[in-house]
């Protein structure tokens, strides 16, 4: 059977969940409404009044919800939950999300976010354009994991009034305007 996951921290970034699920599909961008996210040592959400959470919704089989599982630290660490997920303003799924057990709060409550950690979530929110409340004044532009090591995308520089192959023009491929 398929269900709906809703990735809210490091899961959002396609290079993580491909890691742990490679046949996870994607659905797309979505929102769960009444929750917040709290930063515990790892990504968690709450309940709040008013509050949404932005995120991303995959569609799994129950063997790669096991395997999130395991990743996830559930039953211990994590537990599980049902959520209605938006796609937009008329459109909801029902998904399952991983919420911070009572122990697990009250361990971590107040810790930062490991640097790397945060890094592979403002990378995965930026991915899919959801609010990324990952990112920090003094992080680059954003970053992707590649392999077993952490890679950083900067801007690509404008062109100089110098010829610069990387920005010569793209060749005529001739058709003038398009037809209609």
């Amino acid at each position: 059977m398929n269900s709906f996951y809703f990735a809210y921290g490091s899961n959002m970034n396609p290079d993580r969940i491909r890691e742990r699920i490679p046949q996870a599909r994607l659905v797309g961008k979505a929102t769960i409404k009444g929750w917040r996210l709290r930063e515990r040592l790892y990504a968690d959400i709450e309940r709040a009044r008013g509050g949404q959470v932005e995120g991303v919704l995959y569609l799994v089989t129950d063997s790669e919800v096991h395997r999130l599982d395991a990743y996830e630290g559930y039953p211990s660490v994590y537990g599980c939950v049902q959520v209605n997920a938006w796609l937009d303003a008329k459109h909801k799924v029902y998904a399952f999300t991983y919420v911070m057990t009572e122990a697990a709060r009250k361990e971590r409550e107040g810790k930062e976010y490991p640097r790397a950690y945060r890094l592979i979530c403002s990378a995965g929110a930026h991915w899919h354009g959801v609010k990324n409340e990952f990112r920090r004044k003094d992080d680059p532009p954003f970053g992707f994991q590649v392999g077993g090591g952490y890679s950083w995308l900067t801007p690509p520089r404008k062109p100089t009034a110098k010829r610069d192959e990387r920005w010569s023009p793209l060749p005529n491929l001739g058709g003038g305007a398009a037809k209609k």
